[in-house]
């Protein structure tokens, strides 16, 4: 997909009305996105992919000009806009059972292959404060990228201390670029690209930090990172939503005990209960993270089935593939599903599905993450 056609992705993610899966089948059925931005509504019905009432509602709200003010807001304020099908789009955020189409990014994305994220509430403590910055400073002292929210409290506290020891840190957004939220942070953001980290965003620019967009957020805050540290959460945060967004996809949470006559670290000890390990000192990350880096080098020596990533994002498959195992790698080129998605959507039986992805890993077309999801490597 060439950086052209991306302005139209971004565009056609924008106007909403498809559903990110659909504009997927569309851009390969009409052969790139300004094919589909572009189409008139019979174009889009005979395609067999999307209903009228959904044709009608983007078609409602489709404006010519959206691509280009898109391209032109990134060339005047230097954000890249990446999308699923790029090289420079990070590999690991595309094993998560629902990646961003297209991530508008202000400043540099680490190239580290093991980076942690650092969450916990608005609302802290100073023992909360203390215990992120503890962690953040050892983590990023010895290189580890630290992804986080940008918002009030613990997420902030992670971005300053790493920067303050000289770490590349990245803060995702739930606004547009345009927008920093909260404002307080607006110079934190400018220091965080400054110093060789990154801003990101699915949203397009414009689009204002809505409560719905912060769930959503998360999960690009897991994506880009191999584990996820709560600081200090209650019962109810968004933290605690990152957390299990995190289990869901393969990553490892940690989580830092608190004061049991407290309710500030309720939402950790929930997630200890339920299998989340508990970390009193940073070491206890940095041994994961060795074995982590000991077992991928010898799953890049002996093939797994539990790659986590694919270093390369091939166009067409190498191997042939029955009409189901086709049909299974189309699916899988929106992001990783787990079987019983596969099956639903493929419309085959469970059986029949099992065995195709057998043979598919096999052909090396098909790898399962730690969440046992299916991606297309």
């Amino acid at each position: 997909m060439d950086i052209l056609d991306n302005f139209y992705l971004a565009a056609l993610c924008a106007v909403g009305g498809l559903g990110r899966a659909k504009i997927i089948k569309l851009v390969q059925a009409l052969g790139s996105a300004q094919a589909v931005y572009e189409a008139e509504s019979q174009q889009l019905m005979a395609t067999g992919i999307v209903k009228e009432d959904a044709v009608a509602n983007f078609l409602s709200k489709r404006r010519k000009e959206v691509p280009v003010r898109l391209q032109r807001f990134c060339e005047q304020q230097g954000v890249a806009l990446l999308s699923y099908r790029d090289a420079a789009y990070p590999q690991s955020l595309l094993q998560i059972a629902d990646p961003p189409l297209a991530l508008y990014v202000k400043g540099e994305l680490p190239t580290a292959g093991y980076a942690v994220a650092v969450v916990g509430s608005r609302e802290c403590t100073g023992y909360g404060i203390k215990a992120a910055k503890t962690f953040t400073k050892a983590l990023a002292l010895r290189g580890i990228p630290i992804i986080s929210g940008g918002a009030r409290g613990i997420d902030t506290q992670a971005h300053e201390t790493c920067l303050s020891v000289g770490g590349k840190t990245v803060a995702v957004l739930g606004c547009g670029l345009d927008i920093a939220y909260p404002e307080e942070n607006a110079s934190l953001f400018e220091r965080i690209v400054r110093n060789g980290g990154a801003v990101i965003s699915e949203y397009a620019p414009g689009t204002k930090p809505l409560a719905k967009n912060f769930p959503a957020r998360n999960r690009i805050i897991v994506g880009l990172a191999q584990g996820v540290l709560v600081a200090e959460a209650k019962q109810k945060s968004g933290a605690i939503i990152t957390a299990n967004i995190a289990a869901d996809e393969g990553r490892e949470v940690y989580c830092v005990p608190g004061n049991i006559f407290e309710s500030t670290s309720a939402g950790c000890h929930e997630l200890i209960r339920t299998g989340a390990k508990l970390v009193d000192k940073a070491e206890d990350i940095l041994e994961d993270k060795l074995q982590w880096e000991l077992a991928r080098k010898e799953r890049i020596t002996q093939p797994s089935i539990f790659d986590f990533v694919s270093t390369e994002v091939e166009e067409e498959p190498k191997a042939q593939t029955s009409e189901l195992g086709a049909k299974l790698l189309e699916l899988l080129q929106v992001g990783s599903l787990p079987l019983e998605k596969l099956v639903e959507d493929s419309g085959a039986d469970f059986a029949s599905v099992s065995m195709e992805l057998l043979e598919l890993q096999g052909a090396g077309l098909v790898g399962q993450n730690q969440a046992m999801h299916y991606y297309r490597r």
